[in-house]
C-alpha cells in the first residue's frame, strides 16, 4: 500500500507539485512508523526478546532531531536535490 503512495508523491513531484508530493510521502513514513514499532514490540514479546517503546536519550534525540530537520524542509514547500540527500 505504501508503493503506491511513494509512486504516487514521485509522479507528484514530477509535475511540479511538491506540496502534495512532501506530504504524501511525510504522512506514509509516519503511517508506517506509527504501525511498525508496536507491531515489532508484539512480535519480540514471544520471542523473549526485549524490546519496548521506552526510548533512551540517544533514540529520543535522533527522532527529535529528525523531525527538526523534516518539518524545516516542509515548511518552504520546495525542494532540491541536496534537500531530498539530507532527507534521506
Amino acid at each position: 500500500g505504501n508503493a503506491a503512495e511513494h509512486a504516487s508523491a514521485v509522479i507528484f513531484a514530477m509535475r511540479n507539485r511538491m506540496e502534495i508530493s512532501l506530504g504524501i510521502a511525510v504522512g506514509s513514513s509516519a503511517q508506517v512508523s506509527m504501525f511498525l514499532i508496536p507491531v515489532l514490540v508484539l512480535i519480540a514479546w514471544p520471542m523473549g526478546r526485549h524490546l519496548s517503546l521506552d526510548f533512551r536519550v540517544f533514540e529520543a534525540t535522533c527522532m527529535s532531531i529528525s523531525i527538526i530537520i523534516c518539518s524545516f524542509i516542509i515548511q518552504h514547500g520546495e525542494s532540491d536535490w541536496l534537500k531530498g540527500v539530507v532527507l534521506l
